[in-house]
């Protein structure tokens, strides 16, 4: 057995860890993270925006992006993963795609709980005191959390629309319908020739909405209205999860 990486502190914040080591391998936790933080800076950059690196900056805590239009600063974005549902201590393994050993099991139920999202949002909003400590002129700006959950750990569904006060939404990323549809029209050459594009998009239709919004109706500050229209949204009146738990079954 290899031996175990020293942990950075992206994976060290993502670890879902088991007792004596984690099933999961932290470079792989990593190497995801990276990628979908540039789905999100790519994103906000096919909308119009600027985005601007502040993580990498300075030594004291960031958020990832400050994102801007027209060279006025509009948003904070600080992208966050779930990658498992919780680590089943009597199996040996984590609730989670990226878990080898998550092998035939029988029926069960893991409680969901809404604290690693909490957590996450907590973790952002440390990191937004602590610019805005520095940096007073950006106070007014809303902060974003952008979520990427493993297909087992995704329960944004149950969650409250009401939260940390000092995050003004939450945003996944969407699959983009129209793309994926004229994507599986074309030819296998072609198929195979785009997978290897990093723009393998390009010229195909879009739906152009990918990001989709959930609104804090407890938000000090609102989402700007002209990106908002850039989302999918649930409507502000539209009834939203009031109970933090539920249960996940799983059969295999």
């Amino acid at each position: 057995m290899l031996a175990k990486p020293t942990m950075t502190p992206k994976a060290d914040q993502n670890r879902q860890g088991g007792p004596d080591g984690d099933t999961m391998k932290p470079e792989l936790l990593n190497r995801l993270a990276d990628v979908y933080e540039a789905v999100v800076e790519k994103q906000f950059k096919k909308l119009g925006y600027s985005v601007t690196r502040l993580d990498r900056q300075k030594e004291r805590p960031r958020p990832d992006f400050l994102v801007s239009r027209s060279g006025r600063p509009q948003m904070l974005c600080e992208v966050k993963t779930v990658f498992s549902a919780g680590y089943r201590r009597d199996k040996g393994f984590h609730i989670s795609t990226l878990d080898q050993n998550l092998g035939h099991f029988t029926l069960y139920r893991k409680e969901i709980r809404r604290t690693q999202i909490d957590e996450r949002l907590s973790d952002a909003v440390r990191k937004r005191a602590a610019l805005v400590t520095d940096e007073p002129n950006l106070e007014k700006l809303p902060l974003l959390v952008a979520f990427f959950f493993d297909f087992y750990a995704d329960h944004l569904h149950l969650y409250p629309r009401r939260f940390d006060h000092e995050v003004s939404g939450i945003l996944t990323i969407k699959r983009d319908e129209a793309t994926i549809k004229a994507f599986e029209q074309l030819s296998p050459a072609e198929q195979e020739r785009r997978l290897f594009d990093p723009r393998w998009e390009d010229g195909l239709p879009t739906s152009g909405k990918v990001f989709v919004l959930v609104r804090n109706k407890a938000a000090r500050r609102k989402v700007p209205k002209d990106f908002q229209l850039h989302c999918h949204t649930e409507p502000y009146d539209e009834l939203y999860p009031t109970q933090s738990r539920g249960w996940l079954a799983l059969r295999r």
